[in-house]
């Protein structure tokens, strides 16, 4: 673990924000380039970027809020202390795509194919972004004695863990290859790419759930596939959401 990057006098460079902010970065010139590759409106992408990214951020707070509410209801200005963490990433996909919605909803015959574009940002962003949650210490996994378990230092306790971060992070990684690949091959309806998209990256948190280290259990049973965290519950839904809607688009005669 390296939760600091880089140290120069009083400034420190946290793995974290610096992670997140590259897999912003990386993701946001992905989608630009293939945006322009399928000559979509280059001066709309940026506005869905940029705008993504701030709803993204403010959703992915207000719900760790909303989940942790009697942490922050002792103490309000927590709530705007950020920099000291806390996000989900359920917050940030459900905020982020009604706001991408909204901006879209005067062109609908367009919709499908700027989503299309996006999921690729989103995967390959959120794989770099876990990186920086696994040098901070967090989202660390439950002990365990595999032979590829690492400890962490942040908590004291010299258990072996599960590399929880890099699971996700690998998973995702994984399901931006081969949706960027398979789309070169097969031709899909617009919007089809994005549904496809947000549901194996929900199956990938759901898995990695089990192996995570978690207190928020709408369940917890004696064995670890009869558990289910909210984590998993929101990532059900949205599996059930998307492949839902991903049956509709493809059940009608025109594209979404």
């Amino acid at each position: 673990m390296r939760p600091i990057l880089i140290q120069i006098g009083n400034f420190s460079l946290k793995s974290y924000w610096f992670f997140m902010a590259l897999g912003i970065i990386i993701g946001g010139v992905f989608i630009f380039w293939e945006a322009k590759k399928k000559n979509l409106d280059l001066q709309k992408i940026k506005i869905l970027i940029i705008t993504a990214i701030i709803s993204g951020f403010i959703g992915a707070r207000l719900f760790y809020v909303f989940l942790n509410f009697s942490h922050y209801q002792k103490n309000p200005i927590k709530i705007l202390q950020f920099w000291k963490g806390g996000f989900t990433w359920d917050g940030a996909f459900i905020l982020g795509l009604l706001t991408i919605l909204l901006i879209l909803r005067d062109n609908k015959q367009e919709t499908g194919k700027y989503l299309d574009v996006m999921i690729f940002g989103v995967l390959l962003g959120h794989s770099i972004g876990r990186i920086g949650c696994f040098l901070n210490g967090c989202c660390y996994g439950i002990a365990t004695n595999v032979f590829w378990a690492i400890e962490n230092p942040t908590l004291g306790d010299h258990l072996s863990r599960h590399p929880t971060q890099l699971y996700e992070a690998f998973g995702y990684l994984v399901v931006f290859l081969l949706l960027y690949f398979y789309s070169r091959k097969i031709k899909l309806k617009n919007g089809s790419l994005f549904f496809i998209g947000t549901f194996f990256h929900s199956f990938v948190r759901f898995i990695v759930e089990y192996f995570r280290y978690n207190t928020n259990f709408i369940r917890q049973g004696n064995t670890w596939y009869s558990a289910l965290s909210y984590a998993q519950l929101m990532a059900l839904f949205i599996m059930a959401a998307s492949f839902f809607i991903l049956l509709t688009i493809n059940a009608k005669e025109n594209s979404y």
